[in-house]
């Protein structure tokens, strides 16, 4: 057994007990972290497939579930098998060795059902063609998935190959009481693996393979997924002057009261008495809480943008500019509501966007995580960033940095309400992202709520998840966050969620005035850096 495999492995034989605790420490990590991940892994596909109703429903009939729960069982019976291996090896005897030998190939056996599994479900998903948080799955979508669900599995195979290995090693079979020569086959073995064999042929091949195998599974998708990459948001090039176009309410039609017939009219006695609905107070009532929020769709908005122009857009911009949408992926349900390829909510509003005001828009919504907001050029981030969802929102505390440097720097954040529990969620959100700034009831008579469309009543409320005022964040004279407080976001998906076509006319132009007002304002600050 030569001294450079032993430093390779890293166990010195001061006495049998040490080494065969160095023996057991593998097998006892590896079954506490099998056990969490066989609880874990589960989990998370159900929480994954659970808010996608079409997905579950052919999973379920595919017999996908009862397939996790199988996996969940087989892995935690077989974890804890390998955590009692890892306790009888803390002694003694060659059958113990033998055991503990045996939980390693255990482990193999899993690590290969559930790999093979993860193939073939992502495969069956891609054949299917489901989506993906919103859009279609790809080949390169579905090999990222892949990696997401099998890395951990297989760096657990690699470390349980390289314990198991150490073995097979001359000091660990001697710490078990079993007869072998100086040098054992795992010396050897481990001697070679470091050294690349006797022969340098061997060696200089053997090493490439290694490192490139290594670089295409490993190191190149993790640095993907960790960096990421974004395209420089263009603003189109113009000179627009909106005309404010005003969105009408419809007032309540007053009702032709009845005639109340009386027994004697010179009675004193009224047999008809009058309702309470019939008094001067609820008529007015009823015609101030009837008034019925109507976008005028024959109203013209202008040609939008800035610079005082006929021709619309923004002296900012450039000519290759497009309007696109794009919304933030966060760790919280629905995050993606509307995406969905019978939804189209974001294609919806940049189709109905370029109607109204003729700028080019982009085909589809996109979307990223947060920490991409940093990867933009500077003067080239979006105007302004759309997030919804209906529960938590968890966002890790240098991703709520980078939203706020965004926001400073010139971006605003949409934000539409998507449940009770999000408006919840959402005004936590709001005090850690603008500690000093409280989200306050924008005005009827703001900027943002007059052109090009002018709102006399406010925003429309619509379901009113949050209240029935919108409400915003002001940071330095300038609204960087608006909450939307009716899941603005329904009345844009196809079929408008059963409202109607009035109110959702309203809805595409209460966006048209934020991305007026984020674009204006944007280019403004940032007007500097783009010199």
């Amino acid at each position: 057994m030569t001294e450079s495999a032993d430093s390779l492995a890293g166990l010195a034989e001061p006495s049998s007990s040490r080494v065969r605790g160095k023996s057991a420490l593998p097998l006892l990590v590896a079954g506490v972290l099998g056990v969490a991940f066989s609880l874990l892994a589960p989990n998370a596909v159900w929480q994954w497939l659970n808010p996608q109703a079409t997905l579950m429903a052919a999973a379920q009939a595919e017999g996908l579930m009862p397939f996790l729960l199988f996996l969940e069982i087989a892995g935690l019976v077989l974890f804890a098998g390998v955590l009692l291996a890892g306790i009888f090896a803390l002694r003694a005897a060659p059958v113990r060795l033998r055991i503990a030998r045996a939980a390693y190939y255990a482990i193999y056996s899993w690590i290969a059902i559930y790999s093979l599994s993860v193939l073939d479900w992502t495969g069956w998903a891609l054949r299917r063609e489901f989506s993906l948080a919103g859009s279609p799955l790809t080949e390169i979508t579905v090999f990222f998935l892949r990696y997401d669900l099998l890395w951990p599995v297989w760096f657990l195979g690699f470390g349980a190959v390289f314990f198991h290995l150490l073995t097979w090693r001359a000091s660990v079979l001697r710490a078990y009481g079993v007869p072998t020569s100086p040098e054992a086959s795992g010396d050897r073995i481990l001697e070679n693996l470091r050294t690349g064999g006797r022969d340098p042929a061997y060696r200089r091949s053997m090493g490439r393979s290694v490192a490139a195998h290594l670089a295409v599974i490993i190191v190149i998708p993790w640095m993907l997924r960790m960096t990421g990459c974004v395209s420089d948001y263009e603003v189109p090039h113009g000179s627009g002057d909106p005309v404010v176009a005003l969105v009408k309410t419809v007032k309540p039609q007053k009702k032709k009261k009845t005639q109340k017939l009386m027994l004697n009219p010179n009675s004193a006695i009224l047999f008809s008495a009058p309702d309470l609905d019939d008094s001067a107070v609820s008529q007015q009532v009823e015609e101030i809480t009837m008034k019925t929020y109507v976008a005028d769709t024959a109203a013209v908005g202008g040609k939008m943008g800035a610079g005082g122009g006929k021709s619309g857009g923004w002296p900012e911009g450039t000519g290759k500019g497009v309007i696109r949408f794009v919304r933030l992926e966060y760790q919280g349900e629905d995050w993606d509501d509307g995406m969905s390829a019978v939804d189209h909510a974001d294609e919806n509003f940049l189709q109905e966007f370029n109607k109204q005001t003729g700028f080019k828009v982009a085909d589809k919504g996109e979307s990223h995580p947060i920490r991409l907001l940093r990867k933009y050029s500077p003067g080239k981030a979006p105007p302004f960033v759309y997030m919804t969802g209906s529960a938590g929102i968890a966002i890790p505390p240098s991703d709520l940095a980078i939203l706020r440097q965004y926001l400073e720097s010139g971006g605003m954040l949409f934000a539409d309400c998507g449940s009770p529990n999000w408006d919840r969620s959402f005004r936590q959100f709001a005090v850690a992202l603008y500690p000093n700034e409280p989200l306050r009831v924008i005005s009827d008579d703001d900027p943002l709520l007059q052109a090009p469309y002018a709102f006399p009543n406010g925003a429309p409320p619509l379901w009113h998840h949050g209240g029935m005022k919108a409400m915003g964040i002001k940071s330095k004279g300038r609204w960087v966050v608006f909450y939307h407080p009716g899941d603005i976001n329904d009345a844009w998906k196809t079929g408008h969620s059963g409202l109607s076509p009035n109110l959702a006319a309203g809805a595409f132009q209460m966006g048209i005035n934020i991305i007026h007002y984020s674009f204006t304002h944007y280019l403004e600050e940032t007007k500097e850096l783009r010199k």
